[in-house]
């Protein structure tokens, strides 16, 4: 159940999403994580049913759906394979991120065309051995302004969702070598247009579908593949990081369901003299706390979506600690089920143990809890300002 209210269209949506996740993800999963292969199927038929383009603007050919009924769909397609929920939760990021701050031209161009399925987005943002959002060493190396637009040479992002399958990268960088780290900039740059070589397998611990690798990227991208003014994306940081924590939270809340009800249904079986495993006290209880808990970061993150689809949300500090709740649920749920399933968890015969190996994925995808953590803290406690 949900404690937040829903709309008929949302339950709608929910429905919808349980179901294609059931169908199409659920028989896949095992294999996707066993053979770290990437979900081409799934993301084939969530583009089919024009789910692309489900942040996209009506006006600009999407379906224009708020925020919530976007937390409902990645919610559920997590709980049947996390790999596939967040090979397309990194294209609805990429996609909000082209979409919410286009020219007219890039609305032509490419909006329009993630509106009908034609273009598949991802992120090109972290740099190897730039250790995270959260280190204060992270970089993005600078690209060179020329007549026309801009020259990137041999820059290497270090993990690129679907990084063999995207048409389009969001990719953030300097212009100019003198440019400060805090003067970011951001390219659309098109895989057709560019010299996109993948240089690594993928062969992650968890999300082993999801094709994370390193991508060298060297070329020329034009002018107008410039998001806003030279320098400006974190001026753009309020109006897209909503989407971008609110769908990873929903990823990492999913994991933690699909794990629970995995582990609901093993400890609902008979075992040795025909009791149930949850008739002993320990796990009952456990399972009892897990539950509370889940519930409990589920009405945060949907009523976190709620009250920005109403416009009542004018910070960005609901969205880190929605991140941030759902982060923490899924360490202790996965733990907590991997423990449950002792020796028989830890010999990979169980089917949380890969919800475990996923849900690892929240301490450092994204923006990693130590830097949401700390975004927190200084929205609580902002530092005081000196006197003039």
């Amino acid at each position: 159940m949900t404690y937040v209210s829903l709309s008929p269209k949302h339950h709608e949506w929910r429905e919808r999403a349980e179901e294609v996740a059931r169908r199409e993800l659920a028989p896949r999963a095992a294999a996707i994580d066993r053979e770290s292969r990437y979900p081409t199927e799934s993301m084939d038929t969530f583009r089919e049913l024009g789910w692309w383009g489900l942040r996209v603007s009506e006006e600009h050919g999407g379906l224009g759906e708020g925020l919530l009924t976007t937390v409902l769909v990645v919610e559920e397609l997590a709980k049947r394979c996390p790999s596939t929920a967040m090979c397309f939760k990194m294209h609805l990021e990429g996609a909000e991120l082209v979409s919410r701050v286009p020219t007219q031209d890039q609305v032509d161009r490419l909006v329009s065309r993630i509106a009908r399925g034609e273009m598949l987005c991802t992120i090109a943002g972290s740099e190897t051995g730039s250790g995270g959002a959260w280190n204060p060493a992270a970089t993005n190396s600078a690209v060179e302004r020329v007549d026309g637009g801009y020259r990137i040479d041999k820059i290497r992002k270090g993990y690129v969702t679907s990084a063999h399958t995207a048409d389009m990268a969001y990719f953030t960088c300097r212009v100019g070598a003198d440019t400060p780290q805090s003067q970011t900039s951001a390219l659309i740059v098109e895989r057709d247009r560019i010299d996109w070589e993948v240089v690594e397998p993928w062969d992650g611990l968890g999300m082993r579908g999801n094709a994370s690798s390193p991508v060298l990227f060297s070329g020329f991208v034009p002018k107008e593949n410039l998001l806003g003014e030279e320098g400006g994306s974190r001026a753009n940081t309020p109006k897209l990081l909503p989407v971008v924590l609110a769908t990873y939270a929903a990823v990492f809340l999913g994991i933690a369901e699909g794990a629970y009800d995995a582990l609901a249904e093993w400890i609902a079986e008979p075992g040795l003299g025909g009791m149930r495993r949850v008739d002993g006290e320990v796990l009952l209880r456990r399972m009892a706390e897990l539950d509370i808990d889940i519930q409990r970061t589920q009405a945060f993150i949907h009523a976190v979506a709620l009250a920005y689809d109403e416009g009542r949300v004018d910070s960005l500090l609901p969205f880190y600690q929605a991140k941030i709740a759902a982060s923490q649920t899924v360490g202790r749920v996965t733990t907590d089920a991997m423990t449950s399933g002792g020796g028989t968890a830890f010999a990979k015969r169980l089917p949380f143990e890969r919800y475990f190996r996923d849900g690892r994925a929240a301490m450092v995808m994204g923006f990693a809890d130590d830097g949401a953590i700390l975004a927190v803290g200084r929205t609580l406690f902002p530092k005081e300002q000196a006197p003039s």
